[in-house]
């Protein structure tokens, strides 16, 4: 039996598809008072996120925005941020979806491959994040820039205004405010015919790949494939009309922006931030009793589910979490939950919209811990060999390939990127190694990049990580290969320890003997309390280069 699988028949009907800006639109006259944007400071409905947008909209047509134009967003998660976004696609724009971490070298390289004519970002986070600064390091022309006159950028040549919301002010940018004012005279025809030709498959976004191991593409998603992709979230975890869901996913990840869409078109709220604490989300969790928890990533998850503040009694109304992580961590966070509540593990990636399979609520908890789910409704996900391509047979190890549901349209100004990523019969190849097993449950096993070769076996970084993991002093580990003159590459492991844990080199490497085979042993251990990342993965790129 070849390992392909297709999520309750391929032609599976997603049911009614818009585009983003038709979607908050129904959404919003259908609900009007559904309190969509939950954020620390603020909860918003439907119908004034709509009104808002709607405005935005008319102050993009009125500094010229065209339809298709390329409008780039540069802000953490905020209202402001689901403003901009939505007022763009309102506006028949096309969002990009810049990484908010980014500085000089990213931003050269996103804004100008994106052809972004606009840019949007803000002033209200200078103390965490000054990105008018960091624009200006980027852009030095910025600092002599004025406002109301074209911007003439030799790194970005096609970027024309930069629109600022806060209270800050710029001289280089527009503040959006003012924007909003001077958009009186953009008519409700005008604001219409800027999406009359804008179809459910066009390209809503772009945002980039995690660039873990190279430059980042900009992936190219339309309207439908957002909602493909995450709509099955809600089913799965049985998601009730007007709950809640926790995502602190940055927007500009497939995760934030797809979990937006998919939220959106199922009518449940979602709850998110600008920064990160642990303090400040159990705040907001226990004061809004936020129902389902999708922090995708065990690097979030954790810090709030080991957290001092959380128990299961405390926290009694959570119904799901959704995390990903090495096994032993991911079974220390199922345990702290309120008892019954499932943990469900899944497998995405950027080219898919987000979501490839999810776990079953209804699998014993093993199962679910151990295997990524099956395929979602409407995607195929084949194991080949990652040399020949064909079909390999059920539990053999191979590349993992999908097609169908949220597959992105391609690479942004990449033709050759995408004919190597999509192959003419429609699977998209993800570089990712898994198996499948009998009953169509998929496992993930690694990056094919993440193949250690010890003298001459082949072993999955991601195997050792998850060992490691259960040791209880360890928080988080990421295992990577050295070179080494006898047998090619011998395994490192890099391991941040827990508050108030201590352990030794000797210690985590005497844990995995008779776990694991010898060469699987992991030659020495470097403790480490901060990692290199991309915008939600560790980059062991990096990581590498410090051996």
């Amino acid at each position: 039996m070849t390992q392909v699988l297709s999520g309750n028949g391929f032609a599976w009907n997603f049911g009614r598809e818009d585009t983003l800006a038709d979607l908050l639109l129904r959404r919003a006259e259908e609900s009007p008072d559904l309190n969509f944007a939950i954020f620390p400071d603020s909860v918003t409905p439907l119908a004034q996120l709509r009104d808002r947008a709607l405005a935005f909209a008319r102050g993009l047509i009125g500094l010229g925005l065209r339809p298709g134009d390329k409008v780039a967003i540069l802000m953490p998660n905020c209202l402001d941020y689901m403003v901009a976004h939505f007022g763009i696609q309102l506006a028949g724009g096309v969002g990009v979806l810049l990484n908010a971490r980014a500085r000089s070298l990213d931003l050269h390289h996103a804004v100008a491959l994106s052809d972004a004519s606009l840019l949007i970002t803000t002033s209200d986070y200078d103390d965490a994040v000054n990105f008018r600064a960091t624009l200006t390091e980027t852009y030095p022309e910025l600092a002599t820039a004025e406002t109301g006159t074209d911007l003439s950028l030799e790194a970005a040549p096609l970027l024309r205004q930069i629109v600022l919301f806060g209270t800050g002010r710029w001289r280089a940018a527009i503040a959006a405010d003012d924007m909003i004012g001077r958009a009186d005279g953009v008519s409700d025809a005008q604001l219409a015919a800027a999406r009359d030709g804008q179809t459910r498959e066009d390209t809503a976004v772009m945002y980039f790949t995690s660039g873990t191991t190279s430059r980042p593409k900009a992936c190219e998603i339309s309207h439908a494939a957002l909602q493909r992709s995450w709509s099955i979230f809600t089913r799965t975890v049985a998601l009730r009309p007007g709950e809640k869901v926790w995502v602190p996913m940055p927007f500009f990840h497939s995760g934030g922006i797809g979990l937006m869409s998919g939220l959106l078109a199922d009518g449940a709220c979602m709850a998110s931030a600008p920064h990160f604490t642990a303090d400040s989300v159990l705040d907001m969790v226990g004061t809004h009793r936020i129902e389902h928890l999708y922090p995708g990533f065990h690097l979030l998850a954790a810090p709030v589910i080991e957290n001092d503040r959380f128990s299961a009694k405390a926290f009694a109304f959570i119904r799901s979490l959704v995390v990903i992580g090495p096994l032993g961590t991911v079974r220390r966070l199922a345990a702290r939950l309120p008892e019954g509540t499932p943990v469900l593990n899944l497998y995405g990636l950027s080219e898919a919209s987000g979501l490839v399979t999810l776990a079953d609520a209804h699998d014993p908890e093993e199962i679910r811990l151990t295997r990524a789910g099956r395929a979602l409704p409407g995607i195929e996900v084949m194991i080949a060999d990652p040399s020949t391509g064909e079909a390999l047979p059920t539990g053999r190890e191979g590349e993992i390939l999908f097609r169908g549901g949220g597959a992105f349209r391609g690479y942004y100004k990449a033709a050759d990127e995408t004919a190597k990523t999509i192959r003419p019969d429609g699977y998209i190849r993800t570089g990712d190694l898994g198996t499948m097993d009998d009953d169509g449950r998929l496992a993930y096993v690694g990056r094919i990049k993440d193949l250690i070769r010890v003298g001459g076996e082949n072993v999955a970084a991601a195997e050792i990580e998850s060992y490691l993991s259960a040791h209880p002093g360890v928080a988080n580990v990421q295992v990577v290969g050295k070179p080494e003159d006898r047998l090619g590459e011998v395994p490192v492991a890099f391991v941040e320890l827990r508050p108030g844990m201590t352990a030794s080199e000797a210690e985590l490497i005497e844990f995995l003997r008779g776990k694991i085979a010898r060469y699987k042993v992991p030659t020495e251990v470097r403790f480490v309390t901060t990692w290199p990342m991309s915008a939600t993965k560790i980059q062991k790129f990096k990581l590498r280069e410090l051996l």
